[in-house]
């Protein structure tokens, strides 16, 4: 199953995919909640999922896809490349993780690891994650980590600069929910004004 809000990207991917010995894409979606629907209907053995997404962003989905089909397979392609996004990835359930601008050269590669029951990082992403637990082997544990994946995608979307009302619109939540969100996450990270928050972005690389 193909999962992204774009419909070119997953034209992209399929075709990516077309002719692959031993893969047929069966279902495709352009929501999470159209993704988990789906597979109600018609479990699949493989998913590629993006991250950013309206609604019930990738994390979640994630989340929930493990939680009701422990043994499907989930592969993140992303435009992220920040290592907390592949940390929050693997730890919520993904076993592979790609960016979009690797595709054309790893999509193939990853498809074939995880299908046979291995996990797979981009050379890309899997630098960066070793960078960073080198970088954080005498430190504290990363507290991005106590997010939820609700509350890390709403941390992201404020340390770059979005209003509250702007990230509502874009996730298509009602803007008390996602002050609900953002004063958990505050309390989580032990911080009481935006400025404090984009010194643990910058720390933990969500910003460069």
């Amino acid at each position: 199953m193909l999962v992204d809000d774009h419909s070119l990207i997953r034209t992209g991917l399929r075709l990516l995919l077309k002719g692959e010995p031993g893969f047929e894409v069966t279902a495709e979606a352009g929501t999470a909640e159209e993704a988990l629907a789906k597979l109600d209907q018609q479990p699949v053995d493989l998913m590629i999922l993006d991250i950013s997404m309206p609604g019930m962003g990738g994390l979640e989905c994630i989340a929930e896809a493990r939680r009701r089909y422990p043994s499907l397979r989930i592969i993140v392609l992303s435009m992220h490349e920040d290592d907390s996004y592949i940390r929050k990835a693997m730890q919520l359930g993904a076993n592979g993780y790609i960016p979009k601008s690797s595709a054309d050269d790893e999509l193939l590669d990853a498809v074939r690891a995880v299908a046979a029951g291995r996990f797979y990082l981009s050379r890309n992403a899997e630098q960066s994650l070793f960078q960073a637990l080198f970088q954080t082997c005498d430190k504290q544990d990363n507290p991005l980590d106590r997010l939820s994946p609700r509350e890390f995608e709403v941390f992201t979307y404020l340390v770059h600069g979005y209003t509250i009302t702007e990230i509502g619109q874009k996730l298509h939540l009602s803007v008390k929910t996602i002050d609900t969100h953002k004063t958990k996450l505050m309390e989580k990270l032990g911080c009481m004004k935006r400025s404090e928050l984009v010194t643990i972005a910058l720390q933990y690389r969500i910003l460069q």
